[in-house]
């Protein structure tokens, strides 16, 4: 119970965090990325939902939106992700690179499209080779900082 908690109030600092470090250093890992990286192939599948509320909420605070829309921009690509858990070796880095890749190029996607529905939508920009680039080469070390760091870490499936 304390661990939801202390997620609950650390979901937001972390995003800000990654709002900051976006506006000062280039390239940053994005959050986003590394924490749909976190729950579709490290999180325990009973705290998915739990886990996937906070982290809207804290998104709609951050950058605006609604947060059920948050919730379906995290949720859709962690539902692809899932499946995939079972067919490939988790801890694997290629396969966390290419996963990481996918999220790069699917969360700004998924974001654009739902946004054409929603009134109030978070800004989408344009995804570029590069970007795709960085996020190989940086959301895997992100998600295993929130692998191995409090709170996320008792959130984490222990079979790996």
């Amino acid at each position: 119970m304390v661990v939801w908690v202390l997620w609950f109030f650390a979901a937001l600092p972390l995003f800000l965090l990654d709002g900051w470090l976006a506006g000062r250093l280039w390239p940053v890992p994005n959050l986003t990325f590394a924490f749909c990286l976190f729950l579709g192939l490290h999180a325990r599948p009973s705290a998915l939902p739990g886990l996937l509320v906070c982290a809207a909420l804290a998104r709609s605070v951050t950058i605006g939106g609604d947060a059920a829309l948050h919730v379906l921009i995290l949720g859709i690509p962690t539902s692809v992700l899932l499946p995939l858990r079972v067919l490939f070796y988790r801890r694997h880095v290629l396969w966390q690179c290419a996963a990481a890749g996918f999220l790069a190029l699917t969360v700004p996607k998924v974001t654009a499209f739902l946004g054409r529905f929603a009134e109030t939508a978070p800004p989408v920009g344009s995804v570029t080779l590069s970007q795709i680039l960085w996020a190989f080469a940086l959301v895997p070390p992100a998600c295993w900082l929130l692998r191995v760091l409090p709170p996320l870490s008792a959130f984490r499936e222990r079979v790996e």
